[in-house]
């Protein structure tokens, strides 16, 4: 039987990234230089790195909120120099991207409506995806009546509704209580095995990159900070903390940072 990765690695490929390099202006520094990286359709990649070492800024490039220095930044076969419809942003802060005026339903479905899509449509997609990310029952409730977890799913449910090739999360749980945390964590393989979306991962926690990740990529500090190792994880789902192959890929990843 084929293991998730195998899959994966026989999949085409997303994202090519080659010799990619960022600076916020001629006298700076560079934020990120000569990033390497490709990722394959369907795969659930890690970025994982200290705070400040620029993982948000090339989640953003990606994203085609910035645009880069030099080198080459390709999409779907194509070049990033704009946001697309093929990538979607999953943020740390729920608060921030969701209108608090909207309830759950009206928000999942406020980009279909941008899209113009028809009524029964947009109810279709919106009663699905809601009921993916477990909010079945929610859906006349406004953000502010929702706990964090809650309103990360109905971010993701948003997201996942406009049907995007690409999730791109930059540590979407980092605002959550340990517990919360733990859960979103479970649900969001769940919901990434059923619709086989590419993943990019943000985040600083090696035991959350552990627990999700097909591949992590470990960057270095910054300024002019780049990928160093890629480490491949072939455990199996759900993963413990606790199992000596996980404690072996923690001590290791962990060697990089002391």
């Amino acid at each position: 039987m084929s293991t998730v990765i195998d899959e994966v690695m026989e999949s085409p490929i997303a994202i090519s990234i080659s010799d990619l390099s960022k600076s916020f202006n001629e006298n700076s520094h560079y934020v990120l230089e000569n990033i390497d990286l490709t990722i394959k359709s369907g795969e659930f990649f890690i970025l994982l790195g200290p705070s400040g070492c620029g993982k948000s800024t090339l989640l953003s490039m990606i994203a085609g909120f910035i645009e880069k220095t030099s080198g080459k930044l390709i999409v779907d076969r194509e070049e990033v120099n704009k946001t697309g419809s093929n990538r979607g942003v999953v943020f740390q802060q729920a608060d921030a991207a969701l209108f608090p005026w909207l309830t759950v339903k009206e928000n999942v479905e406020f980009g279909l409506k941008m899209k113009k899509t028809p009524k029964s449509n947009r109810e279709e997609k919106s009663s699905y995806f809601i009921e993916l990310v477990g909010l079945k029952g929610h859906e006349g409730k406004f953000p502010k009546e929702l706990s964090g977890g809650m309103k990360q799913r109905v971010q993701l449910a948003r997201v996942l509704a406009n049907d995007p090739d690409i999730l791109l999360m930059d540590e979407p749980f980092g605002a959550l209580d340990a517990m919360t945390r733990r859960t979103m964590q479970k649900e969001l393989i769940r919901i990434w095995k059923e619709t086989n979306k590419t993943v990019i991962f943000v985040t600083h926690d090696i035991q959350e990159a552990l627990l999700l990740g097909n591949r992590i990529g470990v960057m270095s500090v910054g300024p002019s900070s780049r990928i160093t190792d890629i480490y491949d994880i072939p455990l199996p789902y759900p993963r413990m903390f606790t199992d000596k192959e996980f404690n072996l890929f923690y001590q290791n990843i962990q060697a990089h940072f002391d």
